[in-house]
């Protein structure tokens, strides 16, 4: 197979792929005919700056300038310092004095090169280090319920929503207060500080679309076949003294052995000449290729400068950034407070990841604190709801995309205190190792390997206090977690599937997994296709779980849910869909809980009578079983939604009625008919009638009134209040409340 020389492959490469990818660009100027067609733009751009300064002060020749004029020259060399002025141009001589990879160097300047081209004249080319400050939003909300079950009936919360950007690095501030406890219990305070990677982005790519043209930085503007064409008749040229004359085009689509015929009455030199820049050129197909390629790569172009994450990540070359803006442009996520992070862990600290060169590395610190008023009773247990964590993270590819991970995890439980609440528990440190990895099947799907061990101490007050790391092979099976899933799919099927497993020792303990289970053993699958260029769909799934309860035992609690939908669009107005759905939990070889259940479900749009409508509703009959209790009964639920004069009526009904008298649950209906409309220019309101009947607990009618106004262009004010009536008086009418009310006042500055 031919081999292209080194500069017009580059060309090829960049014209048939140019987008950006990972973290490296195309550099199509390591080509002598786009470099040349470059150099003679600026030359001419720049012929009319007076040289103030030797050029061959730097090294030019060696970096494959020597066409450029002093002008042109004089202008790089301040692009290159960032308008320093001579000082910078010291240190940039220093810089390529310390220059020993030569292709380092080459590929450093004609980067450069590319940008001063693109650079728009008399713009700046820094980002702005002005601080800025943006507040987001002001709210406080108060609720009121005479609901005697309630621990209070005043809530109040509050909310500020606030942006600062310093050296244009924009950080989000979320704080927010709860409070209107009457019991004794403290006040919640959340606060969190977060890095908004998207507005920084915006704010990147908004400096580089202002400072350069960024399709004049791929080359756009460059017509690659009359480059070609051009180079060759500059340097054909050059050989007329050898008595012998070939055109551009002959070079250019010719193949070798054409070429030579039409060398053979030419002298010797010219046709070893003339053979040296075929051999720089390639065959045929390539220049084919080359040349035809062009129309397709603009588009590409325009595609992914659309994208800000695409632009902003040519930034580094192209704006003059600190150390810290540069490394901000690799972080993917930076948050400190109170703050989710891990596998749904809630924890106050601060977690932050960054991907460079597909490099990954997470960390993560802070103090997971689940006690609270739902363990009032609690005072004492092995179990541990708080810990003090510490989590590492690092391998190649960013978090499921063709990872390899490699993580672990130290947390500390001690005793705790929180709202008057105390845990007398054992002092404990859990380490937890993993390491997952995602490998690419291509067309047949992917496969997610997860391989995790964990290793626990305990300590008490006398105890010298052991790294549970220490202990990290114990117990190799009971202590280790695996878990393994394949997906795909089968395009020309419209089907797309899934299978799992996952293993966990009864000994498996993870605090950054706390809703994860121990000594379990799960599996199951997914199948769903699509038919009718998808006006018709299916899905299967099917979840088995079988959990040991005893270390000492052989008891098992084993699970089974199985759930099957269908749906098919006859119309852009009417959609039906079905639903099955069964969980299964059987104890000792007992089924200890069953519920199953079959719906109909319709999407509907139109107008009846004139008038537009949207309707969804649902028919289901369910079968729930628990232990000797059995039950089976029909819910109704429809949502009907119309215009009516300048207002909107909506209608919510919901029935549910027992087959049988053995129920788990009454019979329960519930009616809301409400009507929304505009009272005023800035004031909106909706009305509704309230009634629900649960058959002997509670019966109530109410009314319910909202109102809600713009006030002064930035403030908005809501206004709730639900009062209802008890129609029969029962034992537990103290749970449903007969008056609720809600204030809310929101302030938006944007």
């Amino acid at each position: 197979m031919h081999v292209i020389p080194k500069e017009v492959s580059l060309l090829v490469l960049f014209i048939s792929t140019c987008a950006i990818a990972a973290d490296t660009l195309p550099d199509p100027l390591k080509g002598v005919v786009l470099k040349q067609a470059v150099m003679d733009s600026l030359n001419t751009r720049y012929a009319g700056i007076h040289n103030q300064f030797v050029p061959d002060s730097l090294p030019f020749s060696r970096l494959g300038l020597d066409n450029l004029q002093p002008g042109a020259r004089q202008e790089f060399m301040q692009y290159l310092n960032g308008g320093n002025g001579k000082a910078g141009i010291n240190r940039m001589q220093r810089m390529f004095t310390g220059f020993h990879d030569s292709l380092k160097l080459a590929g450093f300047i004609d980067n450069k090169l590319r940008g001063f081209y693109a650079l728009k004249s008399q713009s700046p080319v820094h980002l702005p280090g002005i601080p800025q400050h943006t507040l987001k939003g002001i709210s406080w909300q108060t609720i009121y319920s005479d609901t005697t079950a309630m621990l209070s009936p005043w809530w109040n919360e509050g909310i500020i929503q606030d942006q600062v950007t310093i050296g244009s690095i924009p950080v989000q501030f979320n704080y927010s207060t709860i409070s209107g406890y009457n019991d004794g219990l403290k006040d919640a305070q959340f606060l969190k500080l977060n890095f908004d990677k998207q507005a920084y982005l915006d704010k990147v790519n908004q400096q580089l679309q202002q400072s350069y043209d960024l399709n004049k930085y791929f080359l756009d503007d460059i017509d690659i076949k009359s480059s070609i064409q051009s180079y060759l008749t500059t340097q054909l040229s050059a050989y007329d003294s050898l008595k012998g004359h070939i055109s551009p085009d002959q070079v250019m689509f010719l193949d070798s052995s054409q070429l030579v015929n039409a060398l053979q009455h030419t002298p010797q030199a010219y046709q070893e000449k003339v053979m040296a820049l075929k051999q720089q050129l390639g065959n045929v197909k390539e220049m084919n290729q080359l040349a035809g390629a062009q129309k397709a790569a603009q588009q590409r172009i325009a595609s992914v400068l659309q994208h800000p994450e695409n632009a902003s990540r040519i930034a580094p070359d192209l704006l003059n950034m600190s150390s810290l803006q540069r490394f901000m442009m690799s972080v993917k996520e930076l948050k400190a407070g109170s703050i989710g992070t891990l596998s749904d862990v809630f924890m106050t600290g601060a977690a932050g990841s960054y991907l460079k060169n597909n490099r990954f590395i997470m960390l993560a610190a802070g103090k997971a604190n689940e006690l609270g008023i739902q363990d009032v009773g609690m005072q004492s247990s092995t179990g541990n709801s708080s810990y003090a964590m510490q989590y590492l993270r690092m391998g190649r590819g960013d978090v499921g995309a063709k990872q390899t991970h490699v993580s672990v995890l130290n947390a500390n439980a001690k005793a705790q205190s929180n709202n008057g609440f105390n845990t007398a528990v054992i002092s404990r440190n859990v380490f937890v190792g993993s390491i997952s990895k995602q490998c690419d099947l291509g067309s047949l799907g992917k496969i997610d390997i997860d391989v995790s061990k964990s290793s626990s101490s305990f300590n008490d007050a006398a105890a010298v206090s052991k790294s549970a790391a220490s202990h990290f092979m114990d117990d190799l099976w009971a202590t280790a977690s695996i878990g393994l899933a394949y997906s795909g799919d089968v395009s020309k099927w419209g089907l797309s599937q899934k299978v799992y497993m996952n293993y966990s020792g009864l000994g498996y303990v993870n605090p950054g997994s706390p809703f994860g289970s121990r000594g379990v053993l799960q599996y199951g699958l997914m199948l769903r296709r699509n038919w009718l260029k998808n006006k018709a769909a299916a899905t299967i799934r099917m979840d088995m779980r079988n959990q040991a309860v005893s270390p000492l035992t052989d008891d098992r609690r084993r699970s089974l849910q199985f759930s099957a939908d269908a749906r098919y669009r006859f119309t852009r107005k009417l959609t039906i869909s079905m639903n099955l759905l069964q969980n299964t939990l059987r104890e000792n070889g007992v089924t200890a809980f069953l519920n199953r259940k079959l719906s109909v479900m319709s999407q509907a749009n139109g107008k009846l009578g004139g008038i537009p409508f949207t309707n969804n509703s649902s028919l289901g009959i369910q079968q729930m079983n628990y232990q000797d209790l059995k039950s089976l009964f029909i819910n109704l639920s429809s949502m009907h939604t119309f215009m009516a004069g300048p207002g909107m009526v909506i209608t919510n009904i919901y029935y549910n009625r027992y087959v049988h008298d053995a129920a788990i649950y009454n019979n329960l209906l519930n009616i809301d008919a409400g009507y929304q409309y505009i009272l005023m220019k800035k004031i909106s309101c909706g009305s509704a009638l309230i009634y629900m009947d649960s058959k002997d607990v509670v019966r109530q009618i109410g009314l319910r009134q909202q109102v809600s106004a713009q006030l002064f262009k930035r403030w908005s004010l809501a206004l709730s209040a639900d009062g209802r009536k008890n129609l029969k008086n029962t034992p537990a009418n103290f749970y449903y409340g007969r008056f609720n009310t809600t204030t809310s006042l929101h302030y938006q500055i944007n």
